[in-house]
């Protein structure tokens, strides 16, 4: 035990000082082999390559290119003319597309940062020129970015299936109802604030004639066909989650092309952008793969297995709250994708051994690591639009944490009812 919290201390210290994530776990993970000599240095190059070679790991690269790709192909322009053809006749329309429009580009993207920094500036920019503070535009784009990685495919969940052997399908199947309840939830946070609050009444609505309305649909069609390719050739058993993601990059690069916005050169930038993200991704994996066979040398899995048992008495929902709230904790310092290769090798092991479901869990946790992202003081997505729309963090905070708690209701909800993620994948796939 005296191992793991010299590791713990050293990884925290690292990380509050600025040192760069992979780093924070590599360096930790030098100094247990200083303590501990008599590991053969085989052991290391064994369990940074275990994952970093999985069929499954090869799908998120895909799907990365795909939400980059629809970027470059303007296609997030044409969503959020739909988004606003639907909803924006309402008081705070422009509020409620941004929201119905991130769960849209969410069935491409699979990431918070993707989302937030691609479609994040259209709609900005978009509330601003209608008459939204700036602060509400931003706070608004922030908490619907974490849409990304629970409405599949999911860069997320691709990373938890990878590292813990779960089948990466029933994990995209299960985000599909947590991830429509969160914006149901956020587009009733914005009528609420519309109809009851003063600032709300100050809110325009962006009435789309009907004709101009229905041009919308022909064109939001091809770019929500890519949800179609991805889920629905899993579920057809026609392609793996990998196949499908290399199926749904050539079609977004198909899209580009007809739509004339796409050239040899942005897609050649597009990948760059791509492999330098995946880059960073791949590191981690390799390092957090070790520091998980360290942990688990170290029997941590057996002493947490141990806590949670006896600190929520056998029952699983306050077994599950407790590492909800430590996930919503770990959120607002760690980046999604990292939070997940570290925490996932250690906590999933113990919720199997204790009865709970791999699925369930998992998807529970993806949620909770999200919803950290728009949680201050260190929250990644805070930052990512508050850069982008050229705010004060604090303005953007502000805003985006009005929308957290109708997000930990949905997660709430998801933890006493687990139906609401097991169903889908078990009646889908079973």
């Amino acid at each position: 035990m005296t191992n793991i919290l010299i590791i713990s201390i050293a990884f925290i210290v690292l990380l509050l000082l600025g040192v760069p994530v992979a780093f924070s776990l590599g360096i930790p993970c030098l100094g247990y082999l200083l303590l501990c000599p008599e590991l053969p240095i085989t052991v290391v190059s064994q369990n940074i390559m275990r994952h970093m070679l999985s069929f499954t790991l090869i799908s998120m690269p895909g799907f990365l290119f795909v939400g980059r790709m629809m970027n470059t192909s303007g296609i997030t322009d044409r969503l959020f003319k739909f988004a606003i053809a639907m909803v924006g006749r309402f008081r705070g329309g422009l509020a409620m597309a941004n929201a119905l429009a991130s769960a849209m580009f969410a069935a491409m993207s699979g990431t918070a940062v993707g989302d937030a920094g691609g479609l994040g500036l259209v709609e900005m920019n978009m509330m601003k020129e209608a008459g939204y503070d700036d602060d509400v535009a931003a706070g608004i784009t922030a908490a619907s970015s974490i849409l990304g990685p629970i409405i599949p495919p999911s860069a997320a969940m691709v990373l938890l299936a990878a590292i813990c052997e779960l089948p990466v399908t029933y994990l995209f199947y299960g985000g599909v109802i947590p991830g429509v309840l969160l914006c149901g939830a956020m587009l009733i946070n914005v009528a609420i604030r519309a109809h009851f609050t003063k600032k709300g009444r100050t809110w325009p609505s962006t009435k789309t004639p009907w004709r101009q309305a229905l041009r919308t649909i022909p064109q939001a069609i091809p770019a929500l066909f890519t949800f179609v390719i991805i889920l629905g050739s899993i579920l057809g058993g026609f392609c793996t989650a990998t196949e499908a993601a290399v199926v749904a990059a050539w079609y977004s690069i198909l899209l580009g092309f007809c739509y004339k916005k796409a050239t040899w050169k942005s897609i050649w930038k597009t990948l760059e952008e791509t492999v330098a993200a995946c880059g960073v991704f791949m590191l981690i994996v390799s390092i957090a793969t070790f520091l998980a066979w360290i942990f688990t040398k170290e029997n941590l899995t057996g002493y947490l297995a141990s806590f949670l048992t006896k600190f929520s008495a056998g029952s699983q929902v306050p077994m599950m709250l407790i590492c909800v709230v430590v996930f919503l904790m770990i959120g607002c310092f760690l980046d999604t994708s990292a939070a997940v290769l570290l925490l996932a090798p250690i906590i999933i092991p113990v919720v199997k051994s204790i009865g709970i479901d791999p699925i369930h869990f998992g998807v529970v946790m993806v949620i909770a690591l999200m919803i950290g992202i728009i949680t201050p003081p260190f929250g990644i997505c805070l930052f990512v639009v508050s850069e982008v729309g050229n705010l004060p963090v604090r303005k953007t905070t502000a805003e985006a944490v009005k929308y957290i708690p109708a997000m930990v209701l949905v997660i709430i909800l998801c933890v006493v009812f687990p139906q609401l993620i097991t169903w889908l994948p078990s009646v889908l796939l079973n």
